[in-house]
C-alpha cells in the first residue's frame, strides 16, 4: 500500500511515526504536502519516518507525481471536503481525519464523488476500528433499554494559552471550522451515534471565548427512549469517561470513548466484567490495518461506502441541527 499524506500538524506526525514503527514494509509513504512555512518539518518528518518519500508544495503534483494509491486528509478542518476531493477526482482512494467535512451538503459530495469515481472514502475515526469497540457494542443488548448516556472528554488545550493572548491557531478559528464540538465533542458524538444510529433532535450549549468559538459546550441528544449527555472542554481539564445506562445494568468507560482503553460491564445480579484493549498495540493501527486489508483484497472498481462513513454523515446532520447559546 502507498500512502502520500495532506498535512504535517500533530496528528500526521503521529501517523508518521505510527507507520514507521508497526508497518513497515506494508505501507509505504510517498509523499507529504506541506505549506510553505512548514517545508522543513516536513523534510524532518519525512528523513526521519518516510525516507523513500518526498515532500511537496503542490498538492496537484503529489497527486500526480507520488505513485500513491491512498491518500490520508490530515489539514485543517475547513479544507478538508476541497483535498479529499480533488483526491478522488484523481482516481485516489481517501482517508479522512475527523471532521470528515463541515456540514452536510459537503459531506454528501464527497460521498456522491466516492461512487462516481469508484473510489473509498474512509473517515479515520479510530474509535470505529477497534475491536474493543465491537466487543462493546455486542455486548450492548444485555443492558436492556437503553435510558441514558453520558460522556465526557475534559482536555485543556496545549494552544489555549496562546489563545487566551490573542494568538489563533486553527483549533480555536471559526473560519477554519474549529471549536470544542469539532475538535473533541465529535468523539463522543460518533461513540453515541455509532451505538444508537442519529438522534430524533440535537441541542449545543456552549462557553463562547472571545472570538466566538465555543471552548467547552454540552450536546444533549434526544432518542426516542433515550438522552444522551456529552460534554467536552478545551478550557478546562476534569474527568474523562463515558456511561451507557440500561434497565438491566451499565457499561462504565474508563477514560475518554475517543481512546477506549477499557471498559466494565456491570449487570443486575452479576459480577462485573473488564474488558480491555490489546497491549502495546497503537491505538491508531487499527484503522491502518483495516485500509491496508482494503489495499490488498479490494477488487478492480470496488465501491464501498462503509458504515463508518454514514455514521460520519450523521455528525455532521446532528451539527447541522444544533442549537447554540
Amino acid at each position: 500500500m502507498k500512502l502520500a499524506i495532506a498535512g504535517t500538524g500533530k496528528i500526521a506526525e503521529e501517523v508518521l511515526r505510527m507507520l514507521h514503527d508497526d508497518f513497515q514494509g506494508k505501507i509505504e509513504v510517498t509523499g507529504i504536502f506541506a505549506r510553505e512555512k512548514s517545508v522543513e518539518h516536513a523534510i524532518d518528518l519525512c528523513q526521519a519516518f518516510a525516507p523513500t518519500g518526498f515532500v511537496y508544495t503542490d498538492y496537484q503534483r503529489m497527486l500526480l507525481e507520488s505513485d500513491a494509491d491512498f491518500v490520508y486528509i490530515a489539514n485543517a478542518n475547513h479544507v478538508h471536503h476541497r483535498y479529499a476531493k480533488e483526491a478522488m477526482l484523481a482516481g485516489k482512494h481517501v482517508i479522512v481525519e475527523k471532521p470528515i467535512a463541515v456540514d452536510r451538503a459537503e459531506t454528501e459530495d464527497l460521498i456522491d464523488t466516492a461512487i462516481s469515481r469508484c473510489v473509498y472514502l474512509l473517515p479515520a475515526f479510530s474509535l470505529l476500528y477497534m475491536p474493543l469497540f465491537r466487543k462493546l457494542q455486542e455486548l450492548l443488548p444485555k443492558l436492556g433499554k437503553i435510558r441514558m448516556i453520558h460522556c465526557n472528554f475534559a482536555q485543556r488545550s496545549s494552544r489555549y494559552d496562546r489563545y487566551l493572548a490573542g494568538e489563533l491557531t486553527p483549533v480555536f478559528d471559526p473560519s477554519m471550522a474549529g471549536g470544542t464540538l469539532s475538535d473533541l465533542n465529535i468523539y463522543n458524538l460518533c461513540f453515541t451515534i455509532a451505538l444508537m444510529g442519529p438522534p430524533r433532535t440535537v441541542r449545543y450549549d456552549c462557553n463562547r471565548g472571545y472570538n466566538g468559538i465555543d471552548t467547552s459546550g454540552t450536546l444533549l441528544c434526544h432518542y426516542p427512549t433515550c438522552l444522551a449527555v456529552l460534554s467536552a472542554s478545551k478550557d478546562s481539564d476534569g474527568l474523562s469517561f463515558g456511561c451507557i445506562q440500561g434497565e438491566e445494568g451499565y457499561i462504565e468507560v474508563h477514560g475518554s470513548v475517543s481512546i477506549l482503553d477499557s471498559f466494565t460491564i456491570h449487570l443486575r445480579g452479576q459480577e462485573p466484567e473488564t474488558y480491555r484493549s490489546e497491549t502495546g498495540t497503537h491505538r491508531l493501527a487499527y484503522e491502518f490495518r483495516e485500509f491496508l486489508a482494503l489495499a490488498e483484497n479490494r477488487q478492480e472498481c470496488h465501491i464501498v461506502i462503509p458504515y463508518f462513513t454514514r455514521i460520519v454523515q450523521e455528525i455532521a446532520i446532528a451539527q447541522e441541527r444544533m442549537i447554540t447559546s
